[in-house]
């Protein structure tokens, strides 16, 4: 009987949901007045927030001893100090990895996104700039191949006389 009576009132609060839901669903976009207002009650909040933070603080550093604010103090040095050696690390790879990249040929800008995606180990971005490497490189090759090749005669210049019409000039007919 008490399980038919939670089915019955989850039941309730399904439908009850779904009726906000579809409430929500109609009404229309709100306007840039009602976004601003919005807007302004929630950075009120926000302030409200960070100062009553602060407040709390000040109380709990005036209930510390001497050695626990030292002790905190170094905390906060040595994080600070552990996500300034993070930061550097991190830049020193994406450095490393872009000089690597480079000398395989990717321009600068190209090293510069994979070093950066590599060490982010964001797959999905290496593979893109892997193919827009490899567009570029066949578009190059493409452009030095057609430089390279010589120039094609398709048939005599109007300055010289051609091989074969010569040949057969100097041979005397029998006839």
């Amino acid at each position: 009987m008490a399980e038919e009576i939670r089915n019955e009132e989850t039941i309730e609060e399904t439908k009850e949901t779904e009726v906000k839901t579809e409430q929500v669903e109609e009404k229309e976009q709100p306007s840039v007045q009602d976004l601003m207002v919005e807007i302004a009650k929630l950075k009120r909040k926000a302030d409200k927030a960070s100062s009553e933070a602060a407040d709390w603080k000040k109380k709990f550093r005036a209930t510390q001893s001497v050695q626990e604010i030292a002790d905190a103090e170094k905390a906060e040095v040595e994080a600070k100090r552990q996500e300034e050696n993070e930061a550097m690390r991190r830049e020193l790879n994406i450095l490393k990895l872009e000089k690597s990249y480079l000398g395989m040929g990717f321009t600068a800008d190209e090293a510069s996104r994979m070093a950066v995606a590599e060490t982010d180990n964001e797959m999905d971005t290496k593979m893109k700039i892997l193919a827009e490497v490899e567009t570029r490189k066949q578009k190059d090759f493409e452009a030095e191949f057609i430089k390279s090749r010589p120039e094609i005669n398709a048939g005599s210049s109007n300055d010289e006389e051609d091989p074969f019409i010569k040949g057969f000039k100097s041979v005397k007919t029998r006839f």
